[in-house]
């Protein structure tokens, strides 16, 4: 169990922490934030692209490849 003094230094803490970064402290109130579905799509083809080109198959290496460009895409990642 906590003291008074030390309860208010933690409260202290929490707000200056929450002044100094809103953004991670609402990602940690929420809790753990999934990867999205285009995420990880985007990495399985992308791992099944660099697999492809180490065994040879140079033609569906460039269409997994392809694949994680449309991905990436769909989740609205631009090249900027």
């Amino acid at each position: 169990m906590l003291s008074e003094s030390e309860r208010r230094s933690l409260d202290e803490i929490e707000h200056q922490f929450r002044l100094d970064d809103p953004h991670l402290d609402n990602r940690l109130a929420v809790g753990k934030s999934h990867p999205k579905p285009t995420t990880v799509l985007a990495v399985l083809f992308g791992s099944l692209g660099v697999l492809l080109l180490c065994m040879g198959v140079i033609g569906a290496a460039l269409l997994s490849f392809g694949m994680v460009s449309v991905s990436l895409l769909m989740r609205g990642t631009t090249w900027r």
